[in-house]
This record gives structure tokens, C-alpha cells and sequence, in this order.
């Protein structure tokens, strides 16, 4: 009788060893979207045997152009859970945790457990759920890697504590006007980001030499560049500074019971340049300091969002703004 996982195990690479090895494996995968669903379902068909599924938003209709996973009937539910009914329905074999939470330094250590989990795919849109997870990985020494893609371009890190330079060595903790729902990303481009992420999660569970460059892929004129990159010196993380990890409240993020908003910190560069950018997802009013949009009011260095929870408000600002 041939077996579910036949064609990796006759391949010299993985081989029936190696095929033992990811049964026995957990891998976290941060965030569900465009990357994470689709490097969920490869993972899940290729035998890894315990995944973790963390997500806290729900499915919408603008999802389907690029998450694979998802189906029209999916609309409205959490994606964790989403993910794992047809996950189970691919394999009914492995293990699959569904966590529909937020991943904030007080959660962290309860949905990725440390003494278990073997690998961490960041998966998720904004920069602070980076750095929580680049703190927690490197405390308790476990790989993880960073893929993220936006228009047409893509970016792909591995990072394994005591070998390679962290997130912090190469990236700051500053926010980004462009987003999947202001700028647009193409399907091919995050699943191909997310084969490239699960192909590098393959050889750092069964130890086959990862790649130590930073990825950048533009799918405009097909370029594949990679970058040599360093430790940085000073560097807190490196050092053992967990910034986001100890902080009690890392994120800055404020909430005014007597309104019901939340002030949420950004870091906005330009003002005009962030309308012109959330002109294409909707109305924005300029009021000279701050721009209205939606149920945010933006400033320079804020954003006050009405909203249901912080974590309603944390989504918000991250599919508009990027933080």
C-alpha cells in the first residue's frame, strides 16, 4: 500500500528518518492571512505533526483573492477555527490547536509553549506581534521566520537564536503606511512567499543547513535577491533585553472607558502620503492634525480608534496603517 507521505520519504532529502522526525515536530504559525493559510496547508500535507494556529480576526470576502484556505461559506468566522475544520479535512491525522486570541506578552507563553514547540512561522501583518515574537524566540531558544509580502514583493528571513542575526539586528520598530488593504498585494506573490517559508521550515526542523540571507522577491521583473546580513552591535535583544516580552504594557495602547477608544501609538512620517493611501480603501477627512477615517481619528504619533476591544482596535490600525 502506498503511503500518504511516499513521495518525501523516497526523496533522499527528508527520506523516511526525516519523515519521522516532522510527524513528530510542532510548528506555531502566527497569523492566518495570505502567508499563513497557505504555509498551514503545506505543512499540514507534508506530516507535521502538531500545528498551532494563531489568529485573532475573522474571514472576509476581500480575503478570498489570495487565502486559499478559505471558502465563501468561511465568511464571518474566526480564521483560526476555519483553518483548522479544513486542515482536519486534509489530514485527520496530525494535531491541530486553533487559538482565536491575541498574541500579546501576556498570552504568548500559553499559546506557543516553549518546552514544546520546535519552530515559529511569523505569518501575521504588523511590526509589534514581530518583535513580541522575535523576544519570545530568542529567550527561550526557538527558530522562527519571518515572511511578509506586500504588492507584488515579498521578504524572507529565518531566525535561529545563538547563529543568526534577530529581527531587531535588521529591522526598527516603526510603522509602515503600506498595507494589504491600502496598497494591495497580489495572490502568487504570498504563495510563493509562503512555499519559500515552508520549504526553509523543512531544513531547519530536520537540521539541512537554512539559509542565513535575507530573501527579497519582486514578481514586477522577477527579481530574487538575497543579503548578506550581520549582527548588530548594541543590539538589546541579542544581549537578552526583552522589550516587548517584559514590558507591562509594550504596545502603549491606552483605553478611555468614559468614550470607549483606544489610543494606539504610530509613528506617521506624512500625513499626506498616509491619505492618498487610505483614499484607496475609503473616505478620509482631513482635519489638518489628524485625518479621520473610518472609526479612527490618526495623528503623528496616534491613533484613537472606537472600538469593541484592544484587540478590535490592534487590528484595526494594523490593516490600515501597518503598526
Amino acid at each position: 500500500m502506498v503511503e500518504r507521505y511516499s513521495r518525501q520519504e523516497i526523496y533522499p532529502f527528508i527520506g523516511k528518518h526525516g519523515q519521522k522526525k516532522l510527524l513528530k515536530s510542532t510548528v506555531a504559525i502566527v497569523g492566518l492571512g495570505a502567508i499563513g493559510s497557505q504555509a498551514s496547508l503545506l505543512l499540514a500535507r507534508a506530516g507535521i505533526g502538531n500545528l498551532i494556529l494563531i489568529d485573532r480576526d475573522s474571514v472576509e470576502l476581500s480575503n478570498l483573492q489570495r487565502q486559499g484556505l478559505f471558502g465563501e461559506s468561511d465568511v464571518g468566522s474566526p480564521k483560526a477555527i476555519a483553518s483548522k475544520k479544513h486542515l482536519e479535512k486534509i489530514n485527520s491525522k496530525i494535531n491541530i490547536t486553533a487559538c482565536s486570541s491575541d498574541l500579546n506578552n501576556e498570552s504568548i507563553s500559553r499559546l506557543i509553549h516553549n518546552k514544546k514547540t520546535n519552530l515559529i512561522l511569523d505569518c501575521t501583518d504588523n511590526v509589534e506581534t514581530r518583535f513580541l515574537i522575535n523576544d519570545y524566540a530568542l529567550q527561550n531558544n526557538i527558530p522562527w521566520i519571518h515572511a511578509g509580502a506586500i504588492k507584488s514583493t515579498a521578504f524572507l528571513m529565518n531566525i535561529i537564536p545563538k547563529k543568526t542575526p534577530c529581527y531587531s539586528c535588521i529591522f526598527n520598530n516603526s510603522a509602515s503606511f503600506e498595507t494589504c488593504e491600502t496598497s494591495g498585494v497580489l495572490g502568487t506573490v504570498t504563495s510563493l512567499i509562503a512555499s519559500l517559508q515552508v520549504s526553509e521550515a523543512f531544513k531547519i526542523l530536520l537540521d539541512k543547513n537554512p539559509s542565513r540571507e535575507l530573501l527579497h522577491i519582486n514578481l514586477e521583473n522577477n527579481s530574487f535577491d538575497k543579503f548578506k546580513i550581520k549582527k548588530r552591535t548594541g543590539c538589546q535583544v541579542c544581549e537578552g533585553h526583552y522589550l516587548f516580552l517584559e514590558s507591562s504594557n509594550p504596545s502603549g495602547i491606552l483605553k478611555f472607558c468614559s468614550s470607549g477608544n483606544y489610543q494606539v501609538p504610530v509613528k506617521i512620517a506624512s500625513l499626506i502620503d498616509l491619505k492618498q493611501s487610505l483614499s484607496r480603501s475609503g473616505n478620509v477627512e482631513d482635519l489638518g492634525s489628524c485625518l479621520k477615517f473610518k472609526s479612527m481619528l490618526i495623528f503623528k504619533e496616534r491613533c484613537l480608534v472606537k472600538a469593541k476591544s484592544e484587540s478590535e482596535a490592534k487590528s484595526m490600525v494594523s490593516r490600515y496603517i501597518g503598526n
